[in-house]
C-alpha cells in the first residue's frame, strides 16, 4: 500500500507523462482529490508540482526561445545588410523565410510559457495559496 507522499508522487508523475492539449492545475488537483488527498492539501501539492514543471519547461523552452529569437535577430541584421545589393534576391528570400520561421517559433514558445505561468498564478489566486 502506498503512503500519502508516494500516492501524490505517482499521480503527479502519471499526470505529467500524459499528453495534454492545455495544461490545467485544477485537473491535477482533482486527480489528487480522487486519489485520497484532502482538498487543501491537493491544491497545495498541485501548485508545487506545476511549479516544478514550469521550471523544467522554462529551462527547456526558455533556452530554445532565446536561441530562436537571437537567430531571428541575426537573420534580420543579415537581411538589412543584404538589402542594398539587388543581385542577392534568392539569398534575401531564404533569409526572410528563416527569419519568419525562427521569429514565429520563438514567439509561440514564449506564449506557451507565459500561458503556463498565468495558469499557475490564476490557480493560486483562486485558491488563495
Amino acid at each position: 500500500m502506498e503512503t500519502g507522499n508516494e500516492a501524490v508522487s505517482s499521480i503527479t508523475q502519471q499526470y505529467f507523462a500524459e499528453p495534454h492539449k492545455q495544461w490545467r492545475v485544477a485537473d491535477l488537483e482533482q486527480r489528487l482529490i480522487a486519489g485520497g488527498c484532502a482538498p487543501q492539501d491537493a491544491a497545495q501539492q498541485a501548485s508545487l508540482a506545476y511549479d516544478g514543471y514550469f521550471g523544467q519547461q522554462l529551462k527547456k523552452k526558455g533556452t530554445k526561445t532565446l536561441i530562436f529569437l537571437g537567430l531571428a535577430a541575426l537573420f534580420l541584421v543579415r537581411i538589412l545588410l543584404m538589402a542594398d545589393k539587388l543581385g542577392n534576391v534568392s539569398q534575401l528570400s531564404v533569409f526572410l523565410a528563416l527569419t519568419a520561421y525562427t521569429l514565429v517559433q520563438g514567439l509561440i514558445w514564449c506564449i506557451q510559457l507565459f500561458q503556463l505561468k498565468e495558469e499557475i498564478s490564476s490557480f493560486r489566486d483562486l485558491r488563495k495559496l
